[in-house]
C-alpha cells in the first residue's frame, strides 16, 4: 500500500461524547446527488471530495473559526471508498482532526452510508495567510479545542508519490474550464478528483473494484491558462497519474486496489 495506513476512528463511549459536545468531532448528514454518483452507480472519487470540503467549512463555522482561520490549503487527500453500498445513499459524515502541526494539521473524516456506503478519508490541510501567501500559526484555543481529538506528537509533511511522471506514462484527455476555479481563482480541489476518474475511466478492470484508495499530492497551484496535461501509468493494481503543467507537476495521484 502507497503511504501511511489511515489512523482508527474514536470509539470510546465516554472520549466520543465528550468530542462531540466540545465540537473536535463534527457530524453531519449528506444525501448523494446524482453528479457524484456514475452510470454505473459507483460513487465517484471526485463526489466524496466535494462532501469533505463541504463539511470542512461547516465544521469551521460549527467551532466559530469560519472567520478566525478562514482560508485553507489541502497538501495531500486520501480517499479509500471501501464499500459502494447502494447509490443514491444518505451519508453521516464525521470529521476530527487526527494530527496536529503549528500551521496544519491532518484530518480524517469517515463516511457511512444507510445502504452500505462505507468510506475512510485523511486530509493534510495548511492554514493559509491569502495576504502573505504563506501557512499561518494556527492559535492556541484552536489547537485545544479542534486538536483535542488528535494522537500525540507533531505534524511534519512526508511525501508519499514521486511528482516525476514515469517515462512510459500516456497522456490521458483532459481539459479545465473556467467553471474549475473556486473562490480564490485557484482549480478547486475536486477538480484533480475528477482528473482522477477519468484515469480510471481508462481502466475499467480497476475502477470496478473495491476497495479501492486514491491519493494526491498537491505540489503547486494551477491556473486556468496552465491547460496542464493528464499523463498515467499502470503497474499492476496500481496506476500513477501527474497533472503537468510546462516542466512543473502540480500534482501527483495514485489510485490502487487494496485487499478485500
Amino acid at each position: 500500500m502507497i503511504g501511511d495506513p489511515l489512523p482508527p476512528r474514536i470509539t470510546e463511549p465516554e472520549r466520543r461524547r465528550e468530542l462531540l459536545d466540545s465540537g473536535a468531532i463534527y457530524t453531519a448528514q449528506r444525501s448523494v446527488r446524482g453528479d457524484a454518483v456514475s452510470p454505473d452507480r459507483r460513487l465517484k472519487f471526485d463526489g466524496v471530495a466535494r462532501y469533505l470540503q463541504d463539511t470542512g467549512q461547516d465544521h469551521l463555522r460549527h467551532v466559530d473559526y469560519e472567520d478566525i482561520h478562514p482560508y485553507w490549503v489541502v497538501r495531500r487527500t486520501v480517499i479509500e471508498i471501501l464499500e459502494g453500498g447502494e447509490q443514491p445513499d444518505i451519508l453521516t459524515v464525521e470529521r476530527w482532526g487526527s494530527k496536529m502541526g503549528s500551521r496544519w494539521c491532518n484530518v480524517r473524516i469517515g463516511i457511512d452510508g444507510q445502504k452500505g456506503t462505507r468510506v475512510e478519508t485523511e486530509a493534510f490541510w495548511i492554514n493559509f495567510n491569502i495576504d502573505t501567501l504563506t501557512p499561518s500559526a494556527l492559535s492556541e484555543t484552536f489547537l485545544s479545542t479542534f486538536g483535542a481529538a488528535a494522537e500525540p506528537g507533531v505534524l511534519r509533511w512526508k511525501q508519499w508519490l514521486d511528482p516525476k511522471p514515469h517515462p512510459d506514462a500516456v497522456e490521458v484527455p483532459f481539459l479545465l474550464r473556467a467553471a474549475d476555479l473556486d473562490i480564490i481563482q485557484h482549480v478547486n480541489n475536486a477538480v484533480y478528483w475528477t482528473a482522477l476518474e477519468e484515469v480510471l475511466s481508462t481502466y475499467p478492470d480497476l475502477r470496478e473494484r473495491l476497495p479501492l484508495r486514491g491519493i494526491v499530492e498537491h505540489n503547486s497551484a494551477l491556473q486556468l491558462e496552465d491547460a496542464p496535461r493528464l499523463l498515467a501509468h499502470r503497474e499492476g493494481d496500481v496506476v500513477h497519474a501527474w497533472l503537468v503543467a510546462g516542466d512543473r507537476t502540480a500534482a501527483a495521484m495514485s489510485v490502487e486496489a487494496l485487499a478485500e
